[in-house]
């Protein structure tokens, strides 16, 4: 299809669904009819899949509960979960080998149910996709149901109130890919303002009370920040130091920088020898282009979040929504946050209780933190008394079982093993384009092109659309 028929499909479906908003009635200040819109992180994803057990402890859901929500609908799924949620499947040596529990995954349990669901948030999505994406993986099927894209199934629940928590994978994929692409693994920030001001503005125009929410520093996960850039003793996972010296790891470009980041899937790698010099015992070959993000391409990252939260910010303030800030939760649990007595959680991969097992997603324990943060920005803004989730059962009892528990931290010493079945689970699920792909892209802009003006890798999304709703909300307008 030409680019122009694109872009005005584009547009006409999205004005489409916008448009009905005018007809849905004002809501009052209660969660009767609540909906969630959002990625994996609002979805309930922990440990790589989609589960009842964590779905059932994901943000939305604890929300719901603890403001007397009767019915709240979820696209439950069931154990071991779609993909099969990751596992300890045993230990080489000392290091502690993380895998998909199974090979057959679960199944929807209440895939007929005669109206959208609740919560539908979709893993996998950025922003974008919340107007235009309505099938393309298992997950997506499976929760949208071919029933149109998500903005628009929210809507026809006349919803009197929205938890809004998406643009993670309009960063996430730069992150877990090791590949900085403009377009491609990021978002382009004014794609991002003009679809996520969309977003917001479609919710609120029937009177439907929001509250969104920051984006995490995804150069901060587990993921990105398990494995230093130097060797280390595969039995105790301490730096290996040759005369009071750490010894960096071979990168694409040679020897590693103190701020270059290997991330988690390189472990498997590691354990080959592979970034590990012949003269230490390793196959002397480097870590290839996505086992590593360079300081550069964290500096990256970094500011493309930065300025989302900017944007996030500035949308909640001109269209009266509340902030829940879990990026400044997790920056805090990054050096310990306080969970009662002498309980503290860390965002430490496998022992620090936030983290699940695949170094992206919170456990239920996470979820719970995330939640309060969620239940105490709707009740400074809208003047609610919702209670805060009580944290003893994710810390002692069942509610924490799914994912990774504080009480691993007493076994094993050596460097976690992610294995390569777990990182493409992982992979697919988020969404990420294979390798392959993205270092042919990489590649191609690198090189000199003959015709000015022809990008030979795939486009982004056209996303510059617009329709008849006043993008600057009512405390921007004049």
């Amino acid at each position: 299809m030409p680019m122009t028929t694109m872009k005005k499909a584009r547009a006409t479906a999205l004005a489409t669904v916008l448009l009905a908003v005018g007809a849905l009635p004002a809501a009052g200040q209660d969660l009767t009819r609540f909906v969630a819109l959002g990625d994996s992180l609002a979805a309930g994803f922990v440990s790589g899949g989609l589960a009842i057990h964590p779905q059932e402890r994901s943000v939305p859901a604890l929300v719901a509960r603890q403001a007397g929500v009767a019915d709240f609908q979820m696209p439950l799924i069931s154990e071991p979960g779609i993909p099969p949620l990751l596992t300890i499947a045993g230990f080489a040596g000392a290091s502690p080998v993380i895998v998909p529990r199974s090979s057959t995954p679960g199944a929807p349990l209440n895939l007929n149910l005669p109206r959208p669901y609740n919560n539908l948030a979709v893993p996998g999505f950025d922003v974008v996709d919340v107007f235009e994406t309505v099938t393309g993986n298992a997950l997506i099927d499976i929760i949208l149901r071919g029933q149109g894209p998500a903005i628009g199934q929210a809507l026809a629940l006349q919803p009197t109130f929205a938890l809004v928590w998406i643009g993670n994978n309009d960063v996430l994929g730069a992150a877990t890919s090791g590949i900085v692409l403009e377009g491609v693994t990021l978002t382009p920030v004014p794609v991002f303002e003009d679809t996520y001001r969309t977003l917001v503005a479609a919710i609120v125009a029937g009177g439907t009370e929001v509250v969104v929410a920051t984006l995490p520093d995804v150069t901060v996960i587990p993921f990105v920040t398990t494995l230093p850039p130097v060797l280390l003793n595969p039995q105790t996972g301490q730096p290996v130091l040759i005369n009071g010296q750490t010894i960096p790891l071979i990168g694409p470009g040679g020897p590693l920088a103190p701020g270059d980041r290997v991330l988690l899937p390189a472990s498997a790698l590691l354990a080959q020898g592979i970034g590990v010099p012949a003269a230490l015992g390793g196959t002397g070959q480097p870590l290839p282009d996505n086992a590593v993000l360079s300081a550069g391409e964290v500096a990256t990252i970094q500011a493309r979040v930065a300025a989302f939260n900017n944007v996030i910010r500035q949308a909640a303030d001109d269209f009266g929504a509340a902030v829940a800030d879990i990026n400044a939760l997790l920056n805090e649990a990054r050096t310990g946050y306080p969970v009662g007595g002498n309980i503290t959680v860390t965002t430490a991969f496998l022992t620090g209780g936030v983290f699940s097992y695949d170094g992206v997603h919170p456990t239920p324990l996470g979820n719970a933190l995330a939640a309060n943060e969620f239940i105490r920005a709707i009740n400074d803004r809208f003047g609610g008394g919702i209670p805060p989730v009580d944290l003893f059962p994710f810390v002692f009892g069942p509610d924490g079982s799914a994912g990774a528990a504080i009480e691993l931290s007493g076994l094993g010493t050596g460097t976690p093993v992610f294995s390569a079945a777990a990182a493409e689970a992982l992979r697919l699920s988020l969404r990420v384009p294979p390798t392959e792909e993205l270092l042919r892209i990489k590649a191609r802009r690198e090189q000199p092109r003959e015709r000015p003006g022809v990008d030979e890798g795939p486009r982004e999304k056209p996303r510059d659309v617009r329709v008849d709703i006043d993008l600057r909300g009512p405390r921007g307008r004049q």
